[in-house]
């Protein structure tokens, strides 16, 4: 039981090796949470980003990290796996207290 629960994650460590979103994926999807404001504070922040914030593209070998900065305060992180994007706003994300 031991080597298939072994195998099972040799398994799933090669496959998510293989399918991590690259940058260019990874930056089409920042791209559209930038170009979908819900309020005008979040389209203000999206045009800047989209002009002057820095971009930031993390391979951690199973999966992958994106983050788009404006004067050093997140805008928008991506996290990748399995070719799956999922990106949130800094402001959707609860606060650390």
């Amino acid at each position: 039981m031991m080597r298939l629960v072994l195998l099972l994650v040799v398994v799933a460590g090669v496959a998510a090796f293989f399918t991590r979103p690259d940058e260019p994926k990874m930056a089409d999807a920042a791209d559209a949470v930038l170009s979908d404001p819900q309020n005008l504070g979040q389209a203000i922040e999206g045009g800047v980003a989209a002009l002057a914030g820095n971009r930031d593209y993390t391979n951690y070998y199973l999966v992958s990290r994106y983050i788009v900065t404006v004067s050093d305060e997140p805008v928008v992180t991506c996290w990748g796996a399995f070719t799956q994007v999922q990106c949130s706003r800094a402001a959707d994300e609860p606060e650390a207290t």
